[in-house]
């Protein structure tokens, strides 16, 4: 990793925790930015992309911790796994014969996009590879907001 050009970057995107909405949006903005260039993210870049989403989660849960010592009552929280992963299926322009290898076939990924089949660790994997994201994404879902993409 060039250091130089991975200082640039974070001089550019100035990531620092987050405590306001509108820094979480901005970063939000960031994350979807990057992650619309797919594999075509330097090694500065996906280093810059994880530590935006560690800072989003850290933000997120703290949020959600606070809203539910202030609420009694469940929110729907953020979008799913399988949300993400139609997302991001649509942002790349694919359709589900281009993911079907990761799942085994075209059937089991119908499965998974219509939220009927949960992603595995080992399909997780894969997905984050296949689309430079970390694996989290499609197993995490208090991650899944990063990508700006709410239910």
């Amino acid at each position: 990793m060039n250091e130089e050009r991975y200082g640039e970057l974070l001089r550019e995107i100035r990531p620092r925790l987050i405590d306001s909405a509108e820094e979480h949006e901005r970063l939000l903005s960031v994350a979807e930015s990057m992650m619309e260039k797919g594999n075509g993210l330097s090694e500065e870049e996906r280093e810059a992309l994880a530590l935006i989403v560690l800072l989003i989660e850290a933000f997120e849960s703290q949020v959600m911790d606070e809203s539910e010592e202030d609420s009694e009552e469940e929110d729907e929280g953020p979008a799913a796994p399988h949300v993400a992963l139609q997302r991001l299926m649509g942002s790349h322009e694919l359709e589900v014969g281009d993911i079907a290898p990761i799942f085994g076939t075209p059937h089991l990924a119908r499965e998974v996009l219509e939220g009927k089949r949960p992603i595995s660790k080992n399909e997780a994997k894969e997905l984050a590879k296949y689309f430079s994201v970390p694996a989290s994404c499609f197993r995490n879902s208090s991650v899944v907001r990063w990508i700006g993409y709410d239910t």
